[in-house]
């Protein structure tokens, strides 16, 4: 017949692995590439992780803001925004 000291080894091995798994999960979950080099005319304002390789940009060329999508398929203008004049 087992034990209580054989049921606790039972819980805590459970509880191990059950924190593993969501550590895995956490870390992989928040990774996304950080698109980074915002030197010279063209700046990568934010990016969004929107599924499996697929990303929203919010991109500064010059006076123009424009928001792209990116996916296996390439890269598509959604948006587009001139700079008004003040």
């Amino acid at each position: 017949m087992p034990e209580a000291y054989d049921y606790l080894k039972v819980i805590a091995s459970l509880s191990l692995v059950l924190i593993l798994i969501y550590a895995i999960y956490y870390y992989f979950s928040n990774f996304t590439p950080k698109f980074t080099g915002n030197k010279g005319k063209i700046k990568i304002v934010e990016s969004r992780l929107i599924g499996k390789n697929r990303y929203l940009l919010l991109v500064e060329i010059d006076e123009t803001k424009m928001l792209l999508a990116s996916d296996e398929t390439g890269v598509k203008v959604l948006k587009e925004w001139q700079k008004e004049a003040s």
